[in-house]
């Protein structure tokens, strides 16, 4: 058996109940093929590196799962038909690969006290993943900072006239 990995990205505008439906429905397509799931994420909403079918934002999944990998091409067909999905692509791991992911979760896990939710890790965003509001706010916000004479003529030259003191 070889290991898998299938990740997808979702429409954004899914609802959180119809995004687990897809992803059940996903499910049972690998065990359909005889394949084992061994690890599932939710990695959340991010921004594209580039739109896909007019989308800037798409929800990743990934699933890691182990196989013969007979199914994978109908699996991919059947990825390809789902309206929902955006882009996916399957790729064979190492066996390493897998525990590695199973391992972090395992940890997260004994991290949290007894009767206590799990804290969540806030990770710096990636670059390119800023929402396109607050960087326009930002841009916003460092022009109205930058004094006049920072900020230049409007044609770009600069004031070659004198300043003359009354």
């Amino acid at each position: 058996m070889r290991y898998y990995e299938a990740i997808f990205i979702v429409h954004p505008n899914l609802e959180q109940n119809e995004l687990y439906k897809l992803i059940g429905e996903t499910k049972n397509m690998l065990e359909k093929r005889d394949c084992e799931l061994l690890y599932e994420e939710v990695m959340g909403k991010r921004r594209l590196a580039y739109p896909i079918q007019r989308q800037r934002f798409g929800t990743y999944v990934l699933l890691q799962f182990r196989g013969d990998g007979a199914g994978n091409a109908r699996l991919n067909q059947d990825l390809e038909l789902k309206d929902n999905i955006l882009a996916h692509m399957i790729v064979r791991i190492d066996e390493e690969e897998v525990r590695e992911a199973r391992r972090e979760a395992s940890e997260e896990d004994l991290k949290a006290p007894a009767g206590e939710e799990l804290a969540v890790k806030v990770d710096d965003e990636a670059p390119g993943a800023v929402d396109e509001e607050q960087d326009q706010a930002e841009s916003d916000t460092e022009q109205e900072e930058a004094s006049p004479d920072e900020q230049g003529s409007p044609s770009g030259e600069e004031n070659l006239e004198p300043e003359t003191k009354e």
